[in-house]
């Protein structure tokens, strides 16, 4: 369920459909869903409309910005604050500009660090690992030798002469070398298991001892006439976890050393990395709850290890922060969450805190520059205080000095490009029901002209969103209706409540919406939830449902549906609720604790019960059952089935060795023993494991149907 998330955020509602996460996220070592936000915003315009802009050029001396939009070029004087149509560059020269203004960004990458800078290699992986799984083969930077995993142990190959070393032969199911527990693919993004050093000299690799994990006995070709058998070494909540250490071989005195990564049976060692030059290789230790991370520096020659960075929280810290080195290969950006906020300070591979860079009551979104020329970083923040959704862009001293806020309209801003010289920014702004304009602002905060406008008159008034406070009165919490094109207020519409509900995911953002859901087109009202527990606004939010999954964020989700049906055209006798994964469990919780909010339900691939599922997603959040035994029973869906009213659809698959089966039966079971067999449909899928069930779709279309739409004109 890999999926707590660095920084805030923002993109994860897709994550019900890979699996439980998310997010934190988070996946641990990809990139966060702010990263892939801001790559949205650098990437191309979502699509071509009034008031956005593309093939933005910058002139090389300064003076003009030409883009487009609506079809149209247009030049704009830096120095008049005018523009003027131009005619558009013929396909093939604009193709040119459009590289040129790329080549120049790359320029820019290369003198300021980062970017394209040469990055030390731990090798070429080949193949591709599957989900939870690690790559079984990685060839030497220098090409010499092969090194892969074999019968649960490492074997060398030399690419020349074929000459095989076998690094370890004592590897079997219950230890073994060269691979990981599927628990650290899973849930801290570990696909590699192999690392050469970037001098190709030594090779680097886990040794994982399962003896004490208990198998989860899955069974394959439920549709065969013969089935066979297949075990996960999979842990359980409070159960004994894999047991993980490092090695390394030197092929040159053909002897291995064991890394010092602790003594603590309970830890975690993962992300093992190496920084741009080459000159240090680390990894991350946290302990068992993961609210102690260090980062430590791996002595080759001996298997030694020091500290580089330590943080700490209450709650749980972030497993995988993603430091970004400066050119020097030993300064790097280091986003801390000790403030309670994520904010960036300057690090170094000697373990040294150099200096804070970005300060303030708000939570950073992603770096979008580093230029060390001129001592500058810009970074997105949510730091508008009319709405913490709204993205806003900041440029900063290295040095912690001079932070300006340059956007300044209180809107949700995206697709920034930064001239040249750091002088203007162009960046779309807009909102549910504001379509985009695109305004140029100067770096010192100024906003100078709108270059492209929307009229307000046109907006498609496809959604709504609304504010409510939190049931302990701590939070605002955001809520959204998305309407059908042909909607009409004196009518009332049945509902689908979509969610995934999990720890540091956001379920919507405020980008305009030009366009009709689905869902709308079928007849419904679609409502969604920004609940505590999720991203872009900081720990105390994020953690606000600590030990408490199932309670706080399932609190929101009914209360949204409770403030929405306020609403004269809010049908609340008829509202469905759906997702995948957590939101599959989110599902159930809703509409086992909430029968007054929710009527029908489509549960997938749901957790029905954390103690079913794996330890380092769920102790994350929730600790072990032994020490917070009210918050399992809390959090499970069978303590509430007496209080189950409406109908609910279970689909689920016979081999998903990430959600496994049990939590269905476990659910269906309760359900047949508290005599509401008749209010529950089920679809097993016999070969299929977590998600992405062929016919889901249309079952889940029908059954909302049958339940919520009668008599509705």
């Amino acid at each position: 369920m890999r999926k707590q998330l660095s920084w805030a955020f923002l993109v994860c509602i897709t994550l019900s459909f890979i699996g439980l996460m998310a997010l934190d996220v988070a996946a641990q070592t990809g990139p966060t869903p702010a990263d892939a936000q801001q790559r949205g915003m650098r990437g191309g315009q979502r699509a071509p409309q009034p008031g956005a802009v593309s093939n933005v050029v910058w002139s090389e001396d300064g003076k003009f910005l030409d883009y487009s939009t609506e079809g149209k070029r247009y030049r704009f004087d830096l120095a008049t604050k005018q523009k003027q149509e131009i005619k558009a560059d013929p396909p093939v020269q604009q193709q040119a500009a459009r590289a040129g203004a790329r080549g120049a960004t790359r320029g820019q990458r290369q003198a300021r660090g980062g970017g394209d800078q040469q990055v030390a290699s731990t090798g070429e992986y080949v193949g591709r690992p599957g989900r939870g799984r690690q790559y079984t083969q990685v060839n030497s930077p220098d090409g010499k030798w092969q090194a892969n995993y074999e019968n649960w142990n490492v074997v060398l190959t030399n690419a020349e002469t074929g000459e095989k070393i076998n690094v370890t032969t004592d590897g079997d199911e219950h230890i073994h070398f060269g691979t990981a527990s599927w628990v650290y693919g899973e849930e801290l993004g570990q696909n590699k298991a192999l690392w050469w050093t970037p001098d190709s000299q030594k090779i680097l690799f886990y040794r994982f001892d399962d003896t004490l994990v208990k198998p989860f006995h899955l069974v394959r070709g439920w549709s065969d006439i013969i089935t066979t058998h297949y075990p996960e070494y999979y842990p359980k909540p409070g159960d004994p976890n894999p047991i993980p250490g490092l090695m390394i071989y030197d092929l040159a005195t053909k002897k291995t050393v064991t890394v010092d990564v602790g003594d603590d049976p309970e830890q975690y060692i993962y992300n093992i990395r190496v920084s741009p030059d080459g000159s240090t290789m680390m990894f991350n230790w946290t302990n068992r709850w993961q609210n102690h991370l260090i980062v430590k520096a791996i002595d080759l020659n001996t298997g030694s290890t020091r500290a580089l960075v330590e943080e700490k929280q209450e709650t749980y810290q972030t497993n995988s922060p993603r430091e970004r080195y400066l050119s020097d290969n030993f300064r790097y950006l280091w986003p801390s969450d000790k403030t309670g906020l994520t904010h960036y300070e300057i690090r170094d591979l000697r373990g040294r805190l150099r200096n804070t860079v970005t300060r303030g009551n708000f939570q950073t979104g992603g770096i979008q520059f580093v230029n060390e020329e001129t001592g500058t970083v810009g970074f997105t923040a949510y730091s508008s205080s009319v709405n913490p959704y709204y993205l806003q862009y900041h440029i900063v001293n290295l040095d912690g000095t001079n932070q300006i806020r340059v956007t300044t309209i209180d809107l949700h801003h995206s697709n920034f490009n930064l001239s040249p010289d750091q002088k203007w920014l162009v960046a779309q702004y807009e909102e549910v029901n504001t379509p985009p304009c695109t305004a140029l602002y100067s770096t010192k905060g100024e906003l100078v002209a709108k270059i492209a406008e929307s009229d307000p008159a046109t907006a498609a008034n496809l959604a709504e969103t609304i504010k409510f406070k939190s049931n302990d009165g701590k939070f605002d919490v955001y809520a959204i209706i998305y309407k059908p094109e042909d909607f009409d207020p004196n009518k009332k519409y049945p509902v689908i409540h979509s969610l995934y509900g999990g720890p540091g995911t956001t379920e919507f953002n405020f980008n305009y919406v030009s366009s009709a859901r689905a869902e709308t087109r079928r007849g419904y009202l679609v409502s969604k939830c920004n609940h505590r527990g999720g991203g872009s606004r900081g720990k105390a939010f994020m953690g606000a449902n600590y030990q408490l999954l199932g309670t706080v964020e399932i609190q929101d989700h009914a209360d949204a549906v409770r403030n929405l049906r306020k609403k004269p055209y809010f049908d609340g006798t008829r509202v469905g609720i759906t997702g995948s994964s957590y939101g599959g469990y989110a599902t159930a919780m809703c509409i086992m604790k909430h029968p007054d909010a929710f009527q029908v339900g489509v549960n997938s691939s749901g957790v029905t019960d954390w103690r079913n599922y794996d330890t380092i997603y769920t102790e994350r959040y929730m600790r072990t059952p032994q020490v917070n035994q009210e918050g399992y029973d809390q959090g499970a869906a069978v303590t509430f089935v007496d209080r189950f009213e409406g109908h609910m659809l279970i689909l689920h698959g016979m081999v998903d060795d990430n959600v496994h089966p049990n939590n269905a039966f476990q659910l269906i079971e309760a359900i047949e023993a508290a005599g509401k067999h008749f209010q529950i449909e089920t679809r097993f899928y016999a070969n299929a494991g977590h998600g992405g069930f062929r016919s889901g779709s249309a079952l889940r279309n029908e059954f909302f149907d049958r339940f919520l739409k009668p008599g509705t004109n």
